[in-house]
């Protein structure tokens, strides 16, 4: 018994013992885990013309998922973080959300392609009154400056890597209103009619479309107040979206984890190697 014992030691030893688990192991071994941080990056236009803040070309995008892979981070759809939440489910052990705000054409036309080069989910939220006037204007499909048209949504969905998110239908503006904040001198009852009317303006268009019922909200301008949270929850959101710039904590059977998602602007004039910095303590 004792030679036994001693053989397999050896074995061991020379065959190797891999104590690291493989990636289907990680994401099994995630389910059990009842807290989970949560970086979340906010892209808005993709454009080969021009970078800015609120602009980065097909290359920094490309090179952004590139080097999201390699510091071991998966993305995942916010309905699947809404799932783990509510205990069903699995969770990779590094997970991330993309988001694309606004809905413009260039983040299907570029950005897909570069989605399913890399297998990583993305989340858009059109301003659903922008690609009205794309659909209406017979003006789409055009990367420079139209926004997606409801086939397009539809057929984005239908890849697998594309989930769609809730960002106002009108209110994505500075007047009358600030984004979905009050106007001054509105009543309770007239503000929660305002909200009510818009976004489920937009929660139907894209639903018509083709994709499910969005199931997160995304504020314009990252404004919101006590009554907007409250008014979004009633209508069922189950994620609302910031501009706050922090790594999110969210906790298995704790869903107020979701009303305050904060998202790291990744800002165009900066490179990709930035980005391992902005989540160094997960990495």
């Amino acid at each position: 018994m004792k030679r036994l014992i001693a053989f397999l030691m050896i074995a061991c030893c020379l065959f190797g013992f891999n104590a690291t688990p493989t990636h289907a192991e990680a994401q099994a071994t995630s389910t059990h885990a009842e807290e989970i941080h949560l970086p979340i990056l906010m892209y808005h236009r993709i454009l080969k013309s021009r970078t800015g803040k609120y602009t980065v070309n097909p290359q920094q995008l490309d090179e952004d998922f590139a080097i999201l892979k390699e510091s071991g981070f998966t993305s995942v759809f916010i309905s699947e973080v809404i799932d783990w939440v509510d205990g069903k489910g699995a969770l990779p052990t590094k997970p991330i959300i993309i988001t694309f705000d606004d809905g413009h054409y260039n983040n299907l036309y570029y950005g897909l392609d570069i989605a399913k080069k890399h297998n990583m989910k993305i989340m858009i939220n059109p301003v659903t009154s922008f690609s009205k006037f794309s659909v209406d204007s017979g003006d789409h499909s055009n990367p420079n400056y139209s926004h997606i048209t409801w086939q397009q949504i539809g057929e984005a969905y239908q890849s697998g890597l594309v989930e769609f998110g809730n960002h106002t239908h009108r209110m994505h503006k500075y007047n009358p209103r600030f984004g979905i904040m009050r106007i001054s001198g509105e009543s309770d009852e007239e503000y929660k009619t305002a909200l009510f009317g818009d976004i489920e303006t937009a929660q139907q268009l894209i639903e018509n479309s083709g994709a499910p019922r969005p199931k997160a909200f995304a504020y314009p301008f990252g404004k919101f107040s006590k009554e907007s949270r409250e008014i979004l929850l009633e209508m069922g959101f189950r994620a609302l979206f910031t501009c706050d710039e922090w790594i999110n904590t969210i906790r298995k059977g704790d869903e107020k984890n979701l009303h305050r998602l904060g998202r790291f602007n990744r800002d165009g004039s900066w490179d990709s190697q930035r980005i391992p910095k902005l989540f160094a303590d997960l990495i």
